[in-house]
């Protein structure tokens, strides 16, 4: 088990009484004190109105007080992939702490093209497949207007974005689709030259 706050566990489960777990093993993270931390699910509403589109934020506690005190725009990275069915789990990663440490919130955007809700998050008509697959990009564009506009959590100057491979296409078309809700974003082996790569037969 883990979670967005939680390092990876080994836990040992009672069948016949399963509200009782045993910790056997936890990965261990040095200097971390998962108590300073926490996170949260969510849902937007699609811009159709069609899906209900999960969002996973984790954050310091202390950074999230703040903000609800003051009302400030926080530093805020948006981070997606949608594609392939594959599942961007809301999981615990060390090399995210160097971020909130330094008060960023770092949100996960379970757009359409991925299988976090089922294969029909992926398959056409509802899902992100082929001639649908303007879904992924412009649900990863609602939770930006999202985090801004609704939650008010952020805003244009201080919203990043990142995604890698497929994830870099998706940044790619969601900052031309939206320029004006990022800062600066982040295309790691961008998948964008689509047509090029396709009928390149040596790679």
């Amino acid at each position: 088990y883990d979670s967005l706050v939680t390092p990876t566990q080994s836990l040992e489960i009672d069948l016949a009484n399963t509200s009782e777990r045993t910790v056997l093993k936890e990965r261990a993270v040095p200097g971390y004190d998962k108590e300073l931390y926490a996170c949260e699910r969510t849902t937007v509403k699609s811009r159709d109105g069609s899906v209900d589109i999960p969002v996973s934020l984790v954050y310091r506690k202390d950074v999230m007080e703040d903000h609800l005190q003051s009302g400030k725009a926080v530093h805020t990275h948006l981070y997606g992939y949608g594609s392939y069915g594959a599942c961007i789990e809301a999981d615990f990663r060390s090399t995210r702490l160097p971020l909130l440490n330094r008060g960023v919130i770092y949100v996960i955007a379970h757009i359409r093209g991925g299988g976090e809700m089922g294969r029909k998050w992926y398959e056409e008509p509802n899902g992100a497949k082929y001639l649908c697959k303007k879904n992924t990009f412009d649900d990863f564009v609602d939770v930006a207007k999202w985090l801004i506009s609704d939650r008010k959590l952020t805003s244009p100057d201080v919203l990043s974005c990142e995604g890698r491979s497929a994830g870099g296409l998706l940044i790619g078309s969601s900052i031309n689709q939206a320029p004006e809700l990022f800062q600066m974003a982040i295309l790691g082996v961008p998948f964008v030259d689509v047509l090029c790569t396709m009928v390149d037969a040596s790679i």
